[in-house]
């Protein structure tokens, strides 16, 4: 059982800039320069700096919507399209390689989320048959697969989310909390984090979104801290040190946290 204690902080929110977004944010991710990436329903992708100036921008030949956008690894960032059971990768120019399937292995349609791990393979969940794969980018071979029926206590799941962050996989799923593997698939812990569509990490906290507030979720400790939000509307956010990037679909905020 995993016992967690929660703080409640009241903090000063400095503004520093608003800006209107260049297209609507659909998917957010963030790079360790602080760079920012916001995809839109339509698959154009921009890129903003850490000050919010725009960057770079990708308009797409082929319109699908990004499921999720991965940029954490600085020289490359990875992009799911679960409609069209694909993935790509853009360098930090966005220029985009050509896009890859999931191989042979995997039963069309069959992969609800994917992200990149740390050793440049590629993670996919398949919410159908309930298991977790770790695939081989060279080859499309499945490295590890892990059966999640036998870790779901609530047998209904929504899956909504991973993610890999300092060797450990994170899965959002709004009915059973947020589950957390090794970096081959083990099954380690269940975090009680629900109702979660979205989640980044700030040093050893998990940081989420919810009913208004910003949540803070210390993946050792298991201390919780919740943050009053300035505007209870944001949809995402993103940290670098003590600079917070709040989302609304048309608005990018930027504030310093004391």
């Amino acid at each position: 059982m995993i016992i967690c204690q929660l703080t409640a902080f009241a903090q000063d929110w400095k503004s520093l800039k608003s800006i209107k977004l260049n297209n609507l944010a659909h998917q957010v991710s963030i790079d360790r320069q602080g760079n920012l990436y916001v995809s839109s329903l339509n698959g154009a992708i921009d890129k903003y700096s850490i000050n919010g100036e725009l960057q770079s921008h990708y308009s797409p030949t082929k319109k699908s919507s990004p499921h999720i956008i991965e940029a954490w690894q600085g020289l490359r960032v990875f992009v799911f399209y679960k409609d069209f059971q694909e993935y790509s990768f853009f360098d930090r120019f966005l220029s985009e390689s050509e896009r890859y399937t999931f191989g042979n292995q995997l039963a069309v349609s069959s992969v609800s989320l994917s992200t990149i791990a740390a050793d440049n393979n590629i993670w996919v969940l398949n919410a159908q048959e309930l298991s977790l794969k770790k695939i081989d980018t060279n080859s499309n071979e499945v490295i590890s697969e892990t059966n999640l029926n036998l870790i779901l206590k609530n047998k209904t799941h929504d899956f909504t989310y991973i993610r890999e962050y300092q060797n450990l996989v994170f899965i959002s799923d709004s009915k059973n909390g947020l589950l957390v593997f090794d970096n081959i698939g083990n099954y380690l812990e269940t975090l009680p984090l629900f109702n979660i569509s979205f989640f980044s990490f700030k040093d050893s906290s998990l940081i989420s979104i919810q009913n208004g507030k910003m949540i803070y979720f210390d993946i050792y400790t298991k201390q919780k801290k919740e943050v009053s939000l300035p505007d209870p509307s944001y949809t995402f956010v993103l940290m670098e040190n003590k600079r917070v990037f709040l989302f609304k679909k048309e608005t990018l905020d930027i504030f310093e946290l004391n």
